[in-house]
C-alpha cells in the first residue's frame, strides 16, 4: 500500500478525532500538500457536522468502535474487482470506494448514531460534490421527507443560450427535472418536490429550454 492509500483510509479516524497524536500529525502534514484528500475530507466533513442532528443519539456497547473499526479498516484495503463493462456516469455514482465508505461509517458510528431510527421522513443534509473545473463552488441538498432543495454557491453564470438543469436518478434512467439560473453572486436554489425515490440528483448545462437527455458528465452530483 502506498503512503496516498494509507492517508486516504485515515480520513475516517481523523474526522472522529481517533487518531494518535503522531499518526494525526503526519495525516496533516500530507493533506497540506494532497489537494486529492483535501477534497475527499471536506466533503466529509459535511456529513460529520450534519449526523448529529439526525437521530436521537444513544451510547453504543463497549468494544463495538474498535471492532468495528477493525473491520472498515480490513476491507477498505481489498481490491474492488473491475467492472465487467464501462460503465455511464450515472452508474460510476453508485460505487464508493471502500475508503469513503468505511469514513462515513467511522463518522456516524463516532457520533453514537441509531440505525433503525433512520426514517424517510428524517431531515438530512447532502453535501454535494462540484466539478473540479469549479473550485470556489459548493452546495448541498437539503431533503426533509420526500422534498429536496438544492443549494449552490460561486456557480458561474452561463451564456444566454445555456442553462443549469437538475435531474433526477431512478436506476440506469435520468430523469429531467428543472432548469434554473444563477446571478452575479453564482447563488442557486432550486426546489424539488419529489426526490423520495430518487437514487441521485445531478446537474449538467444544457439549452435554454432544457433537454430530455444529459449532454455532458454532471458538473455537480449529490449520490443518495
Amino acid at each position: 500500500m502506498s503512503d496516498h492509500t494509507r492517508y486516504q483510509d485515515d480520513i475516517g479516524a481523523y474526522l472522529l478525532g481517533a487518531l494518535p497524536d503522531l499518526d494525526r500529525q503526519a495525516f496533516e502534514r500530507h493533506v497540506a500538500g494532497c489537494a486529492e484528500c483535501q477534497e475527499e475530507l471536506e466533503r466529509l466533513r459535511p456529513a460529520a457536522d450534519a449526523l448529529p442532528g439526525w437521530v436521537e443519539q444513544f451510547e453504543p456497547p463497549p468494544g463495538l468502535k474498535a471492532s468495528l473499526m477493525e473491520v472498515v479498516e480490513r476491507e477498505a484495503r481489498a481490491e474492488q474487482p473491475a467492472p465487467a463493462r464501462p460503465r455511464r456516469w450515472f452508474e460510476r455514482q453508485r460505487f464508493l470506494r471502500p475508503a469513503l465508505v468505511g469514513a462515513v461509517l467511522l463518522i456516524g458510528l463516532a457520533i453514537g448514531f441509531s440505525v433503525a431510527q433512520l426514517g424517510g421522513d428524517e431531515t438530512r443534509t447532502v453535501a454535494a460534490t462540484i466539478d473540479k473545473a469549479m473550485p470556489q463552488a459548493g452546495g448541498d441538498l437539503r431533503i426533509d421527507g420526500g422534498e429536496a432543495t438544492l443549494r449552490l454557491h460561486d456557480m458561474p453564470q452561463l451564456a444566454g443560450t445555456r442553462v443549469y438543469q437538475v435531474w433526477l436518478q431512478h436506476g440506469d434512467h435520468m430523469v429531467p427535472a428543472r432548469t434554473f439560473e444563477v446571478g452575479r453572486s453564482g447563488a442557486g436554489r432550486v426546489e424539488l418536490p419529489d426526490v423520495g425515490n430518487a437514487d441521485g440528483v445531478y446537474v449538467t448545462r444544457e439549452p435554454r429550454g432544457g433537454a430530455q437527455v444529459p449532454s455532458e458528465d454532471p458538473i455537480v452530483s449529490v449520490p443518495l
